[in-house]
Protein backbone atom coordinates (compact mmCIF):
# COMPACT_ATOMS: atom_id res chain seq x y z
CA UNK A 1 0.00 0.00 0.00
CA UNK A 2 1.12 3.59 -0.75
CA UNK A 3 2.29 5.60 1.82
CA UNK A 4 -0.09 8.56 2.70
CA UNK A 5 0.95 11.89 1.11
CA UNK A 6 1.89 14.46 3.26
CA UNK A 7 0.83 17.70 2.32
CA UNK A 8 3.67 21.11 2.49
CA UNK A 9 2.68 23.97 4.52
CA UNK A 10 2.41 25.43 1.00
CA UNK A 11 -0.20 23.24 0.42
CA UNK A 12 -1.66 23.80 4.01
CA UNK A 13 -1.76 27.47 3.49
CA UNK A 14 -3.53 27.11 -0.25
CA UNK A 15 -0.92 28.74 -1.80
CA UNK A 16 -0.45 26.59 -5.17
CA UNK A 17 -4.38 27.29 -5.37
CA UNK A 18 -3.65 30.94 -5.02
CA UNK A 19 -0.75 31.37 -7.20
CA UNK A 20 -2.81 29.19 -10.19
CA UNK A 21 -5.68 31.45 -9.69
CA UNK A 22 -4.35 35.20 -9.36
CA UNK A 23 -0.64 35.07 -10.84
CA UNK A 24 2.35 35.76 -9.02
CA UNK A 25 3.15 39.16 -9.49
CA UNK A 26 -0.13 39.41 -7.56
CA UNK A 27 0.52 36.87 -4.69
CA UNK A 28 4.03 38.38 -4.45
CA UNK A 29 2.67 41.97 -3.65
CA UNK A 30 0.19 40.02 -1.56
CA UNK A 31 2.07 38.88 0.85
CA UNK A 32 5.44 41.57 0.68
CA UNK A 33 2.11 43.85 2.08
CA UNK A 34 1.35 41.02 4.56
CA UNK A 35 5.14 40.93 5.93
CA UNK A 36 4.87 45.03 5.77
CA UNK A 37 1.60 45.21 8.26
CA UNK A 38 3.32 42.42 10.25
CA UNK A 39 6.32 43.90 10.98
CA UNK A 40 5.51 47.14 11.68
CA UNK A 41 2.92 46.02 13.94
CA UNK A 42 5.44 43.78 16.16
CA UNK A 43 7.51 46.63 15.47
CA UNK A 44 5.35 48.88 16.99
CA UNK A 45 4.64 46.81 19.97
CA UNK A 46 8.22 46.16 20.97
CA UNK A 47 8.72 49.82 20.97
CA UNK A 48 5.63 50.57 22.63
CA UNK A 49 6.83 48.15 25.35
CA UNK A 50 10.40 49.62 25.70
CA UNK A 51 10.31 52.90 25.25
CA UNK A 52 6.65 54.19 26.22
CA UNK A 53 5.84 57.22 26.16
CA UNK A 54 9.11 58.43 25.16
CA UNK A 55 8.85 58.52 21.57
CA UNK A 56 8.36 61.08 19.50
CA UNK A 57 6.10 61.40 16.35
CA UNK A 58 9.12 61.02 14.47
CA UNK A 59 10.53 58.67 15.47
CA UNK A 60 7.14 56.56 15.75
CA UNK A 61 7.28 57.55 11.85
CA UNK A 62 10.19 56.02 10.94
CA UNK A 63 10.12 53.29 13.03
CA UNK A 64 6.86 52.20 11.66
CA UNK A 65 8.14 52.70 7.89
CA UNK A 66 11.58 50.74 8.11
CA UNK A 67 9.69 47.64 7.54
CA UNK A 68 7.72 49.46 4.04
CA UNK A 69 11.23 50.28 2.83
CA UNK A 70 12.97 47.08 3.94
CA UNK A 71 10.44 44.66 2.91
CA UNK A 72 9.88 45.14 -1.03
CA UNK A 73 13.85 44.97 -2.14
CA UNK A 74 14.25 41.30 -0.69
CA UNK A 75 10.58 40.27 -1.83
CA UNK A 76 11.16 41.60 -5.69
CA UNK A 77 14.78 39.79 -5.53
CA UNK A 78 12.34 36.77 -4.66
CA UNK A 79 10.35 37.18 -7.32
CA UNK A 80 13.19 37.32 -9.88
CA UNK A 81 14.76 34.26 -8.55
CA UNK A 82 11.48 32.45 -8.74
CA UNK A 83 10.84 33.69 -12.34
CA UNK A 84 14.36 32.16 -13.02
CA UNK A 85 13.63 28.69 -11.67
CA UNK A 86 11.27 28.57 -14.01
CA UNK A 87 12.82 29.39 -16.64
CA UNK A 88 15.25 26.96 -16.25
CA UNK A 89 12.78 24.17 -15.34
CA UNK A 90 11.39 24.95 -18.57
CA UNK A 91 14.50 24.70 -20.47
CA UNK A 92 15.49 21.83 -18.53
CA UNK A 93 12.39 19.55 -19.45
CA UNK A 94 13.03 20.74 -23.04
CA UNK A 95 16.37 19.32 -22.75
CA UNK A 96 15.00 15.79 -21.33
CA UNK A 97 12.11 15.39 -23.24
CA UNK A 98 13.23 16.68 -27.21
CA UNK A 99 15.29 14.66 -29.37
CA UNK A 100 18.05 16.62 -30.14
CA UNK A 101 18.81 15.71 -33.97
CA UNK A 102 14.87 15.64 -35.08
CA UNK A 103 13.18 18.46 -32.11
CA UNK A 104 10.74 15.97 -31.53
CA UNK A 105 10.03 14.30 -28.29
CA UNK A 106 12.08 11.87 -27.10
CA UNK A 107 11.54 8.20 -26.30
CA UNK A 108 11.24 9.51 -22.14
CA UNK A 109 8.25 11.62 -23.02
CA UNK A 110 6.88 9.42 -25.48
CA UNK A 111 6.22 6.85 -22.55
CA UNK A 112 5.28 9.15 -19.69
CA UNK A 113 2.49 10.54 -22.46
CA UNK A 114 1.29 6.83 -23.32
CA UNK A 115 1.09 5.45 -19.61
CA UNK A 116 -1.15 8.78 -18.86
CA UNK A 117 -2.86 7.97 -22.07
CA UNK A 118 -3.37 4.57 -20.83
CA UNK A 119 -4.60 5.37 -16.90
CA UNK A 120 -7.12 7.98 -18.68
CA UNK A 121 -8.83 5.40 -21.04
CA UNK A 122 -9.00 2.89 -17.61
CA UNK A 123 -10.49 6.28 -15.54
CA UNK A 124 -12.80 7.84 -18.42
CA UNK A 125 -13.74 4.91 -20.88
CA UNK A 126 -11.51 6.98 -23.81
CA UNK A 127 -10.27 5.10 -26.59
CA UNK A 128 -6.57 6.09 -28.11
CA UNK A 129 -4.05 5.00 -30.99
CA UNK A 130 -0.25 4.07 -30.85
CA UNK A 131 1.55 4.26 -34.22
CA UNK A 132 5.03 2.75 -34.45
CA UNK A 133 7.08 3.83 -37.32
CA UNK A 134 10.24 2.53 -38.73
CA UNK A 135 11.86 4.05 -41.49
CA UNK A 136 12.28 1.05 -44.56
CA UNK A 137 16.02 0.25 -45.54
CA UNK A 138 17.34 2.85 -43.48
CA UNK A 139 20.83 0.75 -43.59
CA UNK A 140 21.37 0.84 -47.06
CA UNK A 141 21.29 4.52 -46.57
CA UNK A 142 23.13 4.90 -43.82
CA UNK A 143 26.02 2.39 -45.49
CA UNK A 144 25.85 4.07 -49.08
CA UNK A 145 26.18 7.52 -48.36
CA UNK A 146 27.32 7.78 -44.97
CA UNK A 147 25.45 8.71 -41.14
CA UNK A 148 25.28 12.39 -42.32
CA UNK A 149 22.98 11.44 -44.66
CA UNK A 150 20.92 9.38 -42.44
CA UNK A 151 20.67 11.83 -40.13
CA UNK A 152 19.40 14.61 -42.59
CA UNK A 153 16.51 11.91 -43.64
CA UNK A 154 15.56 11.64 -40.30
CA UNK A 155 15.19 15.19 -40.44
CA UNK A 156 13.28 15.53 -43.06
CA UNK A 157 11.10 12.52 -41.98
CA UNK A 158 10.55 14.25 -38.28
CA UNK A 159 9.29 17.50 -40.46
CA UNK A 160 7.03 15.26 -42.10
CA UNK A 161 5.57 14.07 -39.06
CA UNK A 162 5.03 17.48 -37.43
CA UNK A 163 2.91 17.87 -40.52
CA UNK A 164 1.27 14.85 -40.50
CA UNK A 165 -0.44 15.16 -36.90
CA UNK A 166 -2.96 17.15 -35.08
CA UNK A 167 -1.81 19.27 -32.38
CA UNK A 168 -3.01 17.30 -29.39
CA UNK A 169 -0.81 14.37 -30.56
CA UNK A 170 2.08 13.53 -29.91
CA UNK A 171 5.15 12.72 -32.19
CA UNK A 172 8.39 11.19 -30.74
CA UNK A 173 11.80 9.42 -31.97
CA UNK A 174 11.99 6.58 -29.90
CA UNK A 175 15.00 4.97 -31.12
CA UNK A 176 17.63 5.17 -34.11
CA UNK A 177 14.96 5.24 -37.33
CA UNK A 178 11.76 4.52 -35.21
CA UNK A 179 9.36 7.18 -34.56
CA UNK A 180 5.99 6.89 -32.41
CA UNK A 181 2.78 8.60 -32.12
CA UNK A 182 0.21 8.63 -29.65
CA UNK A 183 -3.73 9.84 -30.80
CA UNK A 184 -5.88 10.98 -28.02
CA UNK A 185 -9.43 10.54 -28.80
CA UNK A 186 -8.47 9.04 -32.12
CA UNK A 187 -11.16 6.53 -33.76
CA UNK A 188 -9.97 4.46 -36.22
CA UNK A 189 -11.10 6.25 -39.42
CA UNK A 190 -8.63 9.26 -37.99
CA UNK A 191 -5.78 7.24 -36.68
CA UNK A 192 -6.22 5.74 -40.45
CA UNK A 193 -6.08 9.25 -42.28
CA UNK A 194 -3.06 10.17 -40.08
CA UNK A 195 -1.30 6.98 -41.22
CA UNK A 196 -1.97 7.67 -44.72
CA UNK A 197 -1.15 11.37 -44.24
CA UNK A 198 2.46 10.63 -43.21
CA UNK A 199 3.02 8.00 -45.39
CA UNK A 200 2.20 10.22 -48.11
CA UNK A 201 4.45 13.09 -46.99
CA UNK A 202 7.62 10.53 -46.79
CA UNK A 203 6.87 9.48 -50.66
CA UNK A 204 6.81 12.95 -51.29
CA UNK A 205 10.09 14.05 -49.73
CA UNK A 206 12.87 15.21 -52.51
CA UNK A 207 16.09 14.30 -51.05
CA UNK A 208 19.45 14.01 -52.85
CA UNK A 209 22.42 12.69 -50.78
CA UNK A 210 25.67 13.53 -53.07
CA UNK A 211 23.38 14.49 -55.64
CA UNK A 212 21.49 11.34 -56.15
CA UNK A 213 17.46 11.26 -55.68
CA UNK A 214 16.43 8.46 -52.67
CA UNK A 215 13.15 7.40 -52.40
CA UNK A 216 12.24 7.04 -48.66
CA UNK A 217 8.98 5.48 -47.44
CA UNK A 218 7.76 3.92 -43.92
CA UNK A 219 5.99 1.31 -42.31
CA UNK A 220 3.72 1.80 -39.59
CA UNK A 221 1.87 -0.39 -37.31
CA UNK A 222 -1.14 0.97 -35.82
CA UNK A 223 -3.15 -0.39 -32.41
CA UNK A 224 -6.65 1.46 -30.96
CA UNK A 225 -7.02 0.88 -27.22
CA UNK A 226 -10.07 1.73 -25.36
CA UNK A 227 -11.60 1.20 -21.87
CA UNK A 228 -10.90 -1.06 -18.96
CA UNK A 229 -8.73 -3.60 -21.09
CA UNK A 230 -6.35 -0.93 -21.82
CA UNK A 231 -2.03 -1.48 -21.35
CA UNK A 232 0.74 0.19 -21.67
CA UNK A 233 2.84 -3.35 -22.28
CA UNK A 234 -0.16 -4.67 -24.69
CA UNK A 235 -0.66 -1.45 -26.65
CA UNK A 236 3.39 -1.63 -27.57
CA UNK A 237 2.80 -5.42 -28.90
CA UNK A 238 0.20 -4.89 -30.38
CA UNK A 239 1.24 -2.03 -32.65
CA UNK A 240 4.75 -3.50 -32.91
CA UNK A 241 2.78 -6.85 -34.23
CA UNK A 242 1.20 -4.41 -36.55
CA UNK A 243 4.31 -2.62 -37.64
CA UNK A 244 6.45 -6.39 -38.25
CA UNK A 245 2.90 -7.40 -40.68
CA UNK A 246 3.46 -4.29 -42.72
CA UNK A 247 7.22 -4.62 -43.07
CA UNK A 248 6.20 -8.52 -44.07
CA UNK A 249 3.53 -7.46 -46.51
CA UNK A 250 5.96 -5.24 -48.75
CA UNK A 251 7.16 -1.92 -46.58
CA UNK A 252 5.52 1.65 -47.25
CA UNK A 253 2.27 0.77 -45.67
CA UNK A 254 -0.01 0.54 -43.12
CA UNK A 255 -1.60 -2.29 -41.04
CA UNK A 256 -3.93 -1.70 -38.09
CA UNK A 257 -3.48 -4.83 -35.08
CA UNK A 258 -6.91 -6.58 -35.11
CA UNK A 259 -9.10 -4.77 -32.24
Amino acid sequence: MAAPSRSSPVDRFGLHAALRRFGLWPMVLALTALSVGASAAIVAVVTCWGFGSGMTPHAWAVTLLAPALIAPPPSALTLHLVQRLDRLQEMLSEVIHVDELTALRNRRYFMQALQREVERARRDGSRFALALVDVDNFKDINDGYGHPAGDMVLRHIADACRQAVRETDVAARIGGEEFAFLFPDGSPEQARELGARLLAGVRALDLRPQGVRQRLSVSVGLALMQGAEAELAQALRLADQALYAAKAAGKDRLEMAPA
